[in-house]
């Protein structure tokens, strides 16, 4: 269910469900979509009450929203920490990089940031599965499944069950940034929590772990800015 906001220019989703008892409001940081989550017996004008009395902090969190950066022919996209250049070309049959940090495209692709992303996801999974599976046996034995994905919160996780899942645009970091945050997901393998002999094993692992952590924390979301 949605209802149409002139006041923001954008519809506002709406989210019944059985298992809550209160009103909750969401602004996406990244795509600036609002929703608002209500219990299934809440009347209709109860929930746009709800909505008109937070709308000073919907435009807050709007404020807040990044940016976005749409990939397109000449735009600059960062991959393992360095800028390359997506270029359509009549004589490139297929998508590809090339020497001089660009990545050449077909002139007659109708989606590049399609296209592009697609590409990224391959060469993410070519690059991160091999470090993955070089790693000590005794986490090696415990993997049984290797996801990649675009979620919006996490980098990554890992289940009780040996299920590993990486955020694809961990390519987009520098090698040694993906590289601790695999590691961080490989160590929950051992240990499924972060205490003390957690982070023991990821410092054993990735000795600089606190300076790739910072670098996701204050450039994570410039990397969540493309559009493809």
């Amino acid at each position: 269910m949605t209802f149409y906001s002139t006041e923001f220019k954008k519809p506002i989703t709406i989210s019944r469900k059985n298992n809550i008892r209160r009103l909750s409001l969401k602004v996406c940081r990244i795509t600036g979509k609002i929703s608002i989550s209500a219990p299934k017996f809440l009347s209709e004008s109860e929930i746009h009450k709800f909505y008109y009395l937070n709308r000073s902090w919907i435009h807050n969190q709007i404020n807040q929203c990044l940016v976005p950066k749409i990939v397109n022919d000449g735009s600059f996209v960062p991959i393992e920490g360095n800028l390359y250049e997506i270029v359509a070309k009549k004589n490139c049959s297929k998508i590809k990089f090339l020497e001089n940090n660009q990545i050449c495209i077909p002139k007659n692709i109708s989606n590049i940031g399609k296209e592009v992303q697609t590409f990224l996801i391959e060469y993410c999974k070519s690059i991160m599965i091999p470090i993955i599976l070089k790693k000590p046996n005794l986490i090696i034995q415990k993997i049984k499944k290797i996801n990649f994905k675009d979620t919006k919160s996490r980098w990554g996780s890992c289940s009780s069950t040996g299920s590993i899942m990486l955020n694809w645009r961990l390519i987009m970091a520098p090698p040694s940034v993906y590289n601790y945050v695999i590691i961080h997901e490989l160590a929950h393998l051992v240990h499924m929590n972060h205490g003390p002999l957690f982070w023991k094993l990821v410092q054993e692992l990735s000795p600089n772990y606190l300076k790739d952590k910072e670098w996701l924390k204050k450039n994570g979301k410039e990397i969540r800015r493309y559009i493809f």
